[in-house]
C-alpha cells in the first residue's frame, strides 16, 4: 500500500471513529505500522477532522520523520508495535461507556454477550501511570505480550491493537457496544450471565 492509500486509510477509521463518539472533542489517537513507519494522529487533534496535515511520521525509536508532532501517547503505540509482529494497527478511544469501567478500575469480564466472550473474553484494567509516560507505555504493553488485544487504562481510556484499522475499529465498536448493554442492563434490572459451561462452549468454538 502506498502512502496516499495509508493516509486515506488513516483519516477514514479515524472519522468513523469520532462518529461512533469514542472520541470527544481533541481526545484519543490512530496509527498504522508500515514499513517500518508509524503513520499517526498528529497532537491535538481531532480525529473528525484529520486531513492529510495531520498525520505524522515515525520510527520505531521515536525519532520523527516529517516534521509533524505525533499524538503525546506515540510511545504506547510504539511499544505495543515493538512488542507485537502482529499487530498493525492502533486505536486509543476516550468512550465514556467503556471509560466508565476504567474509572471504577474494573475489568469488562461478565459473560453476558456470546460475541463478546469469543472475541475478547475478558479485556483487563491496568493501574493508572500518567498519560503519555514512559511508565504507562510499558504498563500497557505487557498486557500485549500476555495475548490481550484490548486493554482499559485506569482513570482514562482503552485501547486496541489488530493487524489493521478497519478491524481495530471494529473491535472497539463491540466494546462500545458491550459496555452500552452491560449498563442498560444494570438499569433494567438483574444481569443474567453465561455459566462457566456455556462460556466454555463458545470459547471452543475457534478451534
Amino acid at each position: 500500500m502506498n502512502k496516499e492509500d495509508i493516509f486515506k486509510d488513516i483519516i477514514y477509521w479515524a472519522g468513523r471513529t469520532y462518529k461512533a463518539d469514542m472520541v470527544p472533542a481533541t481526545s484519543g489517537n490512530i496509527s498504522r505500522f508500515e514499513d517500518n513507519i508509524i503513520y499517526m494522529s498528529k497532537s491535538g487533534v481531532c480525529l473528525g477532522d484529520m486531513g492529510y496535515e495531520d498525520i505524522a511520521e515515525l520510527d520505531i525509536n521515536n525519532n520523527v520523520l516529517n516534521g509533524i508532532k505525533p499524538s503525546s501517547e506515540r510511545l504506547m503505540h510504539i511499544e505495543i508495535y515493538k512488542k507485537r509482529a502482529d499487530i498493525r494497527a492502533i486505536i486509543h478511544i476516550h468512550c465514556p461507556y467503556a471509560t466508565a469501567f476504567a474509572v471504577c478500575h474494573k475489568n469488562m469480564n461478565k459473560p453476558i454477550l456470546p460475541e463478546f466472550i469469543y472475541n475478547f473474553g475478558n479485556i483487563p484494567s491496568a493501574k493508572y501511570a500518567l498519560p503519555s509516560s514512559y511508565e504507562l507505555a510499558n504498563e500497557i504493553a505487557e498486557y500485549f505480550i500476555k495475548g490481550h488485544n484490548a486493554v482499559l487504562m485506569e482513570n482514562h481510556g482503552l485501547v486496541v491493537g489488530a493487524g489493521s484499522l478497519k478491524e481495530a475499529f471494529y473491535h472497539c465498536e463491540s466494546i462500545q457496544a458491550y459496555a452500552k448493554t452491560y449498563f442498560a442492563s444494570k438499569l433494567l434490572g438483574k444481569i443474567h450471565t453465561l455459566n462457566k459451561d456455556e462460556v466454555k462452549k463458545i470459547q471452543n468454538l475457534k478451534g
